[in-house]
Parts: C-alpha cells; structure tokens; sequence
C-alpha cells in the first residue's frame, strides 16, 4: 500500500504515476519492469519514489489492485443488470462481460494479459492475494443471491463455494495460456466457451454418472 505522502500528493500528480505505471507493467514482467522509467515517464526523481512506495512490489501490487477494483466493479454492475439469470448463467455471462471490459479498459486488459503470463512468484501471490478479496465478495453476493432465490441449497458453504468458482476462474486462464499463448477470451470464444461449460457442468451437477 503506498505511504501516505503519496496520496498527499495532488491528483493529477498521482494520476500521472498511476499512469506511466501502468504502461510499464502493462508491457514488460514484474522482473524487467523499470522503475527508472516509471520515475522518468512520470516526471519525479528516484528519490521521491521511495517517499511514495516501499520498493517495487508496493507499487505493483498497488497498481494490479486498481485495475482489478475496476474489473470488479464492472461485474458489479452487470450481475446487477442480469440478476434474473441463474447464477451459472451469470458465471458464464462474466467471460463475455470480460470482452467488453477489454474493449472499454484496453490499458487494464493488457496489465491482466501481462499478469495471466507473470513468473514471479512473489509478486503474483501477492496480487492473487489482494485480487481474492475484491472477487470474493463479487462470488460471495451472487451466490447468497441464488440462495435466496432457491436456486441452489441454503446448506451448501457460501465460501467454499465462491473459492471454487474463483479456483475455475485461475483454471480458465491456465486453458487460455496453455492452449492459446494468451488469455485473450476475445478471440477463441467458442472454444473457450466449452471449456468453461465443462467445468461449470460438473460444479452444477456433479462427476456422478447418470442414470437415464
């Protein structure tokens, strides 16, 4: 988290930061991002830097917590608009969503796309951490929702539940990469659409083998 002599800076000084930080991790690894050049595109010397952040981490970490709190909210306000859905729907309707997230936050979409390739593991257990909580709470309301529309049985674990629809979400990413190179959902969306009812099949209705 930045020091408090960072947000006492005026706004658009902040931005600025905020800004050349992002294009910075948006395009180069946590290990080869430049703190030389956040600190030159943003116009501040080194020094100050250290006034503002305790090293490279904070900020990274402060940076990726932004774009996911945008992602979120985002979600936010389409689940609102669709609450009629079930909540597989619903689940199903966030890697649509996440297209038009892209198109609208393209500089967001190119940190999350530097991030799902990200080999340090320092840095991307620590934003996986922040990220949980934000998402969490996003799962968490969907699913007490579903609860109370019936739709899915009051004694199932609200949590468990929302660390395993988070846990898909990290599984689709994976299937991007491995597959794909990139976790663009954009461009292989019918494939990425099967896989994402596959799994979503067996957390909705079990491994067990049916009997007609």
């Amino acid at each position: 988290m930045p020091q408090e002599t960072f947000f006492n800076l005026p706004a658009d000084k902040r931005n600025l930061i905020i800004t050349a930080a992002t294009q910075e991790f948006s395009k180069a690894s946590y290990n080869i991002a430049s703190i030389n050049q956040i600190c030159k595109t943003s116009n501040i010397p080194k020094g100050s830097f250290y006034q503002y952040f305790t090293d490279k981490l904070d900020l990274y970490v402060y940076i990726m917590n932004i774009a996911i709190e945008e992602k979120v909210n985002f979600f936010s306000s389409a689940i609102a608009e669709f609450h009629t859905l079930t909540l597989l729907d619903q689940f199903r309707l966030l890697f649509i969503k996440g297209v038009e997230f892209a198109k609208k936050h393209p500089q967001y979409a190119a940190l999350g796309e530097q991030f799902s390739k990200e080999n340090d593991e320092t840095a991307k257990s620590a934003v996986i951490k922040e990220g949980e909580k934000q998402s969490e709470s996003l799962f968490i309301q969907m699913i007490e929702n579903a609860k109370t529309k019936g739709e899915i049985d009051n004694m199932v674990d609200t949590l468990a539940l929302s660390l395993l629809l988070q846990s898909l979400n990290s599984t689709v990413n994976r299937y991007m990469l491995d597959k794909f190179g990139s976790a663009n959902y954009e461009y292989n969306q019918e494939d990425v659409n099967n896989f994402v009812d596959s799994l979503l099949s067996i957390v909705f209705h079990g491994i067990k083998k049916r009997v007609d």
